[in-house]
C-alpha cells in the first residue's frame, strides 16, 4: 500500500484529464439489466454515476487487437499494479477468460471486489460487479487496430459507489477516485508493454459525471438545512432590505478570457473571448470604513452562444475576500483594502468529475482602502485589473483570464442589482456540495421578501392626497 501511495503521489496528478461530454445518462440507459445471482447493477448503487474512459495508443506492436486481448485475458495480473489489485480467478482456472467466469479482485484494506464476465468478443471482454464490490456497474476492456499496424487499447467503465462508505471515500474525500485513476492508467501503460510496442503520448483519461435523483437521508438533510438558513435570512430581510452587502457600487466590466494549459470542458475556462458585464463591489456587514470587513465582488455577464458568439443567457459569479492558500481559500477573510486582495468563490463548482474554485486576484498597482468613496475615486483615475483564476479544491491556481473594472461608479440604491448564481449559472459549471444546494433557495426567498417589503412603501409615497369633491 505504501508503494501504491508513493506512485499515486508521483504520477496520478500529472495524468491528463478531460471530459467525455457524451451524455453519461444516455449511455447508461443502453446498458441491459444483467441476469444471474449476486449481480450489483449500477441502478442499485449510491451517489452519482461516472462514465470513465482510459485510452492508450500503441505503435510498433507485432500483435493484432485480438491477440492482445487474448494475452491479457490469459493473465490479467501481467498488467495490473499488483500492489493495488490482484485478479484471482475462482472459476474454470485452467481455461482462458470466458463468458460467465468469476474473479475476485483483492485490494488493500478490509474488502475484496468480486466480478463476473458478462460479454466476451475476440477484441473485448466486460465485467459486471457482484455483491460486496466497492462499486456497482460494469467495466469493459477492448482493443482495435488502426492504420499503420497501430493499436488502441481502451478501458471504459460505467459505475457508481456500491455503498455509503464507498461513496464517502470516492465522492466525499476523493481518495478512492484518485487511486482508481492511478490503477487503470498504470494498467494501460503495462498493456502497451505487453503488446511489444511502445506507447504514443500519455494515457488519456476522460470522464463524465451524472447526478442521480434519489430520495433519502441526504435529501432530508438538505431540505432541513435549507429551511433553517432560508428562514433566518428571510427574517433578516424584513429588518434590512439586504441582510448582507447592504451598500455597494456598480462598475462596467470587461472579461478577457484565454483559457489555461489544461482542458476543463467548460467554455468559461477554455475559450478565448472578450465579454462585457457589470460588477458590484460591496462590504458584507456594512461596518465603518476604518474597520476590516468581508468584501464582495458580484459579477454578471452574457454568455456567448452559437458559432457567431451571439449573446446568450446571463451568468453570475459571486466572490468574497478569502485566503489564497490551499487551506485559506476555504475560509472567509475580512480585508481592509479593495486592492491588492484576493476574492474567492469559497464554495465549489463541478467541472466534470472535478470540484473547482474560482477567484479573482486584484493586482498590486496601488492600494485602495476598503471604503466606497475611496473605491469610486480610484476607478475614476484608472481601471482596476484582476487576474481570473481557477483551481481544484487543493491544487494550484491557474490564470484563465483578466477582469477589468472601470468607472464611473454608480449606486444601485434605487434599482438594486440582485444576484442569483443558482438560477444564472455558468455553462458547464454546476454547484457542488451541500451549501451550494442551500444557496439557491435562500437567495430566491430573501429577494421575494425584500420586494414584498419594499414595493408597498414606495407606492404609498407616490399616492396623492385625497381632496374634497
Amino acid at each position: 500500500m505504501g508503494i501504491a501511495v508513493w506512485r499515486w503521489l508521483r504520477g496520478s496528478r500529472r495524468v491528463p484529464r478531460g471530459r467525455l461530454r457524451t451524455g453519461a445518462v444516455s449511455e447508461i440507459e443502453r446498458i441491459p439489466r444483467r441476469g444471474g445471482d449476486r449481480v450489483q447493477d449500477l441502478r442499485e448503487g449510491f451517489g452519482p454515476i461516472y462514465q470513465r474512459r482510459y485510452t492508450v495508443r500503441i505503435s510498433g506492436s507485432p500483435l493484432t487487437a485480438e491477440q492482445l486481448i487474448g494475452r491479457l485475458g490469459d493473465d490479467l495480473n501481467a498488467a495490473s499494479p499488483v500492489e493495488i489489485a490482484v485478479f484471482d480467478k475462482i472459476s474454470e482456472v485452467s481455461r482462458p477468460l470466458g463468458l460467465g467466469d468469476e474473479y475476485v479482485v483483492h485490494m488493500p484494506g478490509p474488502w475484496n471486489c468480486p466480478v463476473r464476465v458478462v460479454e466476451r468478443t475476440p477484441e473485448s471482454f466486460r465485467f459486471v460487479t457482484l455483491s460486496g464490490h466497492l462499486e456497482a456497474g460494469e467495466i469493459e476492456f477492448r482493443a482495435r487496430g488502426t492504420e499503420g499496424n497501430g493499436l488502441v487499447f481502451t478501458i471504459e467503465s460505467w459505475a457508481r459507489s456500491g455503498d455509503r462508505l464507498s461513496e464517502a471515500l470516492y465522492e466525499g474525500l476523493g481518495i478512492a477516485k484518485e487511486m482508481q485513476l492511478h490503477m487503470w492508467a498504470h494498467f494501460c501503460a503495462r498493456v502497451a508493454e505487453l503488446s511489444g510496442g511502445h506507447m504514443i503520448g500519455d494515457v488519456e483519461v476522460q470522464t463524465e459525471r451524472a447526478d442521480v435523483s434519489e430520495p433519502g437521508r441526504k435529501r432530508l438533510v438538505t431540505r432541513a438545512l435549507s429551511a433553517v438558513v432560508t428562514r433566518t435570512f428571510a427574517l433578516a430581510a424584513r429588518l434590512r432590505d439586504r441582510p448582507l452587502h447592504p451598500e455597494g457600487l456598480v462598475f462596467d466590466a470587461t472579461l478577457v478570457l484565454h483559457g489555461t494549459s489544461r482542458y476543463w470542458g467548460v467554455p468559461f475556462l477554455d475559450d478565448r473571448a472578450e465579454l462585457r458585464g457589470r460588477v458590484r463591489l460591496s462590504r458584507a456587514v456594512g461596518l465603518p470604513p476604518a474597520l476590516p470587513d468581508l468584501l464582495g465582488l458580484a459579477l454578471r455577464w452574457r454568455q456567448p452562444q452559437g458559432r457567431d458568439a451571439e449573446p446568450g443567457p446571463t451568468a453570475e459569479l459571486l466572490l468574497a475576500t478569502t485566503g489564497h492558500s490551499r487551506l485559506g481559500r476555504h475560509l472567509l477573510r475580512p480585508a481592509a483594502r479593495w486592492s491588492p486582495s484576493f476574492y474567492g468563490s469559497l464554495l465549489a463548482y463541478r467541472a466534470g468529475d472535478r470540484r473547482v474554485l474560482l477567484g479573482a486576484a486584484a493586482r498590486q498597482a496601488g492600494t485602495i482602502p476598503a471604503g466606497l468613496p475611496a473605491l469610486a475615486g480610484a476607478l475614476d483615475d484608472r481601471p482596476l485589473l484582476m487576474d481570473l483564476v481557477v483551481a481544484t479544491e487543493f491544487g494550484p491556481w491557474e490564470r484563465f483570464g483578466e477582469l477589468r473594472l472601470q468607472g464611473p461608479a454608480r449606486s444601485d440604491d434605487r434599482e438594486p442589482m440582485r444576484f442569483d448564481p443558482a438560477r444564472n449559472s455558468i455553462s458547464g459549471l454546476s454547484p457542488a456540495g451541500l451549501f451550494q444546494q442551500v444557496r439557491g433557495p435562500t437567495y430566491a426567498t430573501v429577494q421575494q421578501v425584500a420586494r414584498r417589503a419594499g414595493v408597498p412603501r414606495r407606492v404609498r409615497r407616490r399616492q396623492p392626497e385625497k381632496t374634497a369633491p
